[in-house]
C-alpha cells in the first residue's frame, strides 16, 4: 500500500473521470470549448478550483452515490486519491458527507487519514 505521506497523483481513469464529471458537470462544457484539463486527483480540484465555496462543494458532494464514495474511501485509504491539499472547512464537509453516506466510523478514518497525510506537495 502507497503510503498517503508520500502520495504524488496518478492518471485518472474511467471510473475517477465519471466521478469527476457528477461533481464539475462544467468540465463537458469546458471540453466542447477546447480546454482539456487533466487532474491527477479528484477531490481537490473539485475543491480548490470549481467550487465556489464550502456549501458548493458539499452540494457537488451530494450528487455522488454510496457506491462513488465508498470508492473515494477506498482510494483515500490505499494512498491514490489525496485530501492533504483541502482547506480543513472542505475537507470537514467531505467527512460530513462520507458519514452520511457511510457511516460515522468512515467518516472517523478518513478524518485520520487527513490529519495525519502530511502537507500538499502541490
Amino acid at each position: 500500500m502507497q503510503s498517503i505521506i508520500d502520495y504524488m497523483g496518478r492518471d485518472l481513469n474511467e471510473r475517477d473521470l465519471q466521478i469527476l464529471k457528477k461533481l464539475v458537470p462544467e468540465l463537458e462544457e469546458l471540453q466542447s470549448q477546447g480546454i482539456d484539463i487533466e487532474y491527477m486527483n479528484i477531490l481537490p480540484p473539485v475543491a480548490n478550483h470549481h467550487s465556489w465555496d464550502v456549501p458548493d462543494f458539499e452540494q457537488r458532494l451530494k450528487k455522488l452515490s454510496v457506491e462513488d464514495m465508498r470508492y473515494l474511501m477506498n482510494l483515500i485509504l490505499e494512498g491514490r486519491e489525496s485530501l492533504c491539499c483541502l482547506e480543513p472547512h472542505f475537507a470537514e464537509v467531505f467527512f460530513t458527507v462520507a458519514g452520511q453516506r457511510l457511516s460515522s466510523d468512515a467518516a472517523d478514518t478518513l478524518r485520520e487519514a487527513y490529519e495525519s497525510g502530511g502537507e500538499c506537495s502541490g
